[in-house]
């Protein structure tokens, strides 16, 4: 008995070491994590989004005044805002872009970081910490998530590919909703799940309070409501699967009850507060029914004469003007109607956005993919895409998952076909239904992308990566555990079975090394243009442009780098088709000369976005017409003097 009580202590005075060791690896990944995003982030200009998301975010945090980006949730915003708040700044509140002007963000952008007296790399450094902390609190959870979940070597790993994804790295400190969706995604389905196994009163204000967060950062996060719903129903299988199904209803109506207490929770508890915040200083509605009629009527033109007659802005006007076109129109004059109602404001501010979104997945957008430019999406677009920018050791994880999982499943029908399926399929689903969720979630989002007519880069994918690292994680490493399906004994050649076991489990970890080695080798190496990250099979990053442009390669980051590059070498004109939220003029000075395609050529340098050759060089398909004139003709049989951080390509025309 004492020798039992002996190896039971070691063995947990093992894990508890293992624990600790696990906890210290963590820490310094997130630390790794966070300075390559804070040692990268000065280097890099402001992004084409940021433009319009940073002046936002100050503006709700200084003025209660929601009338920029009404598109995109507040919280991002706000944490890059908060900052902001503190530092001595001039914000253009004359201006026609604030006063008179249609969500006039993109002006407004560029007269408060580069027109008003300001530092624009001090806002942009401010401005990226929030997003940069919250990118780490992201990873913080994934880890605690998935310790809790498959345990701390799975959580490990998931943690290891989380903080060293490009993807992430890239994107992770941009004043951007998109890795805040994903953060969105995770803390809301976590803290659902632990309801689920723990369904007391703590657990559901908890999926609530998460729930309310995730639709603050990003609306598509509205996802989560028909999600929710197929969660429920999957676990009422789970769990009363084996009954009648006339007896599920009964447990299923109770989830079903308590969800939609979680979905009030988070509207009621974490939107109505903020919103009300945010829409606190924002004009309600015109004074006279005259002016009211008169905002009709400018709706009926596109709002285009707003400025002319001089009717003040206001939250009605604004979503009048906003969803114009919107159909149907029940659900537009509804919205329309709340805005003028002071206890719905902040609800119609937040149905606005939603709406917003909705067209905006609709039309679509010009997109140059594999030689072509159209405006209509590709089907096969973040497929080929994801093969393209994730590490090609990532695939090669996910690809072994596949195949373990097919496996296993395999070898579960060959032994059981279809006997008694109801209660197998019961207790799998039981035994693994974290894992399954994880899977319905992937598969979701990517079936809702394909689906959307709206193609601009891989971080409309990013929501899936978190689950994607954890559910490889979980299925290889619980592969690798596996123990031997024969009994320890001293029978002769047993010894020898043994051996070869344990010998051909070690050479997988090793495998399984060499492939982390090489993920971890092949990200670090392109320090620090994560942003226009392309795997082995794209052919590195430098033939990234060839495939896809925008925000998967070219977003505007690289002009203070292109303006190292022009005082290098002492050049004194640049003509510039700049492709992004910086300010040439800012950064080059009298250097630089606005340029496009139809202006031609002439002697000297020139800079040009890759996004803009890309779309000149392209075939255009579909909807999308291109005159000749935009075609950089004058460039097709120039070689490049340099590409500045692969996305803007530098020529010189004698």
């Amino acid at each position: 008995m004492q020798f039992i009580n002996h190896i039971a202590k070691r063995a947990s005075l093992y894990k508890a070491f293992s624990q600790k060791i696990a906890n210290a690896v963590a820490l310094l990944l997130l630390f790794l994590m966070f300075m390559l995003m804070y040692v990268t982030a000065p280097q890099e200009a402001a992004i084409m989004d940021e433009i319009a998301h940073i002046p936002a975010g100050y503006s709700y945090i200084k003025y209660q005044d929601m009338r920029i980006n009404p598109e995109h949730p507040p919280l991002l915003k706000d944490l890059a805002g908060l900052p902001l708040a503190l530092l001595n700044l001039n914000f253009p509140e004359t201006s026609a872009s604030w006063q008179t002007d249609l969500n006039g963000q993109w002006k407004l952008g560029e007269l408060f970081l580069y027109e008003s007296g300001n530092d624009p790399d001090l806002i942009l450094f401010w401005a990226r910490l929030g997003p940069m902390l919250l990118t780490v609190l992201f990873g913080f959870l994934l880890f605690q998530f998935g310790k809790e979940w498959f345990g701390a070597r799975v959580a490990l790993l998931a943690l290891a590919l989380f903080a060293l994804s490009p993807a992430l790295l890239a994107h992770g400190k941009y004043v951007t909703t998109d890795v805040a969706a994903a953060f969105g995604f995770f803390l809301a389905i976590a803290y659902f799940i632990r309801y689920l196994y723990a369904q007391n009163r703590r657990n559901l204000i908890a999926a609530g309070i998460a729930f309310g967060v995730a639709q603050a950062l990003k609306f598509s996060l509205v996802l989560l409501v028909p999600l929710f719903i197929g969660f429920i129903i999957l676990w009422a299988f789970a769990h009363h699967g084996e009954r009648a199904w006339k007896e599920m209803v009964a447990p299923l109506w109770r989830l079903v009850t308590r969800t939609f207490l979680i979905f009030i929770i988070g509207y009621v508890i974490i939107i109505w507060p903020l919103y009300q915040l945010h829409t606190w200083n924002y004009p309600a509605a015109p004074a006279t029914q005259a002016e009211r009629q008169e905002i009709v009527a400018s709706a009926l033109s596109l709002c285009r004469d707003l400025d002319t007659v001089k009717i003040p802005v206001s939250q009605y006007r604004d979503t009048v003007c906003d969803l114009k076109t919107f159909r149907p129109r029940v659900i537009a004059e509804t919205f329309i109607w709340m805005s003028d109602k002071p206890i719905l404001r902040p609800f119609a501010q937040y149905a606005l956005g939603v709406l917003m979104v909705g067209q905006r997945a609709v039309g679509g957008n010009t997109t140059f993919f594999l030689g072509e430019v159209a405006r209509d999406a590709w089907w096969y677009y973040f497929p080929v895409v994801y093969l393209l920018k994730e590490p090609l050791a990532m695939h090669l994880l996910s690809l072994a998952a596949l195949l373990i999982v097919l496996g296993a499943l395999r070898t579960r029908i060959r032994a059981h076909m279809f006997a008694a399926w109801r209660a197998r399929l019961t207790a799998f689903t039981r035994t693994y239904f974290i894992e399954i969720i994880l899977a319905l979630f992937i598969a979701f989002y990517w079936t809702s992308s394909i689906a959307a007519n709206l193609n601009i880069g891989i971080r409309h994918v990013i929501p899936t990566f978190p689950f994607t690292f954890l559910l490889v994680s979980r299925i290889i490493l619980g592969y690798l555990r596996k123990r031997p399906d024969f009994a320890f004994t001293l029978e002769p050649g047993m010894m020898k079975q043994l051996i070869s076991f344990y010998a051909r489990k070690a050479w997988k970890y090793a495998a399984l090394i060499a492939v982390i080695a090489w993920y971890m080798v092949s990200v670090l190496a392109h320090y620090p243009y994560y942003t226009a990250y392309f795997n082995e099979l794209a052919g590195g990053s430098a033939s990234g442009y060839k495939y896809v442009v925008d925000s998967n390669l070219d977003w505007g980051q690289d002009l203070k780098r292109l303006a190292h590059f022009v005082e290098a070498n002492n050049i004194d004109k640049i003509r510039v088709h700049y492709f992004g939220g910086g300010s040439p003029k800012y950064y080059l000075g009298d250097k630089s000369i606005p340029w496009w395609s139809s202006r031609g050529p002439e002697s000297g340098w020139y800079a040009i976005s890759a996004t803009f050759l890309a779309e000149a060089f392209g075939t255009p398909v579909g909807r999308y017409t291109r005159s000749e004139q935009d075609s950089y003709l004058w460039l097709r049989d120039k070689t490049p003097v340099t590409v500045i951080g692969n996305s803007i390509f530098v020529y010189k025309i004698d």
